[in-house]
């Protein structure tokens, strides 16, 4: 008795089945799917909602494939760009979950953030510092609660 094959469009039908199973607990649209036999990505794009409600999609699902947190991931070269992220699994499937960000730019660049809250502008083509991060439309906005005016 051989040990038995498995096709990867088999492989990639259950794995979508894992997604599908994810997606239908948290209750969550609007997203895209991709799929490489135990391998998921899900986007949660403009469909998903503002980003707020596209970071608790990320959040959500994260939680349901036992991700142990979401974290923000940040181009530290060339064009300003962020994503929040969240990677997990759903039974045998590897899920990975992301939405885009979208970096706050001012007068002269991009705002970034540094580890002890501090801001400031980071020119066009400008590497980000280590330790800081793009400020997203996460952030509050200035006079908003949370931020100093």
């Amino acid at each position: 008795m051989g040990i038995p094959v498995i096709s990867a469009a088999s492989a990639t039908a259950a794995a979508l089945l894992d997604a599908a199973v994810l997606i239908e607990q948290s209750g969550t649209g609007g997203l895209y799917v991709t799929c490489c036999e135990d391998r998921v990505t899900i986007w949660a794009g403009a469909r998903a909602g503002d980003a707020g409600e596209r970071a608790a999609a990320v959040a959500a699902l994260g939680t349901l494939a036992g991700a142990a947190r979401c974290r923000q991931r940040d181009s530290l070269g060339g064009s300003p760009a962020a994503w929040l992220e969240a990677a997990g699994q759903a039974g045998s499937t590897v899920i990975e979950i992301t939405t885009q960000l979208t970096v706050r730019t001012v007068p002269g660049g991009a705002l970034a953030a540094g580890p002890g809250g501090q801001q400031a502008v980071i020119a066009a083509g400008q590497q980000l510092p280590a330790g800081w991060r793009w400020v997203t439309d996460l952030d509050s906005q200035p006079g908003e609660p949370g931020e100093a005016a």
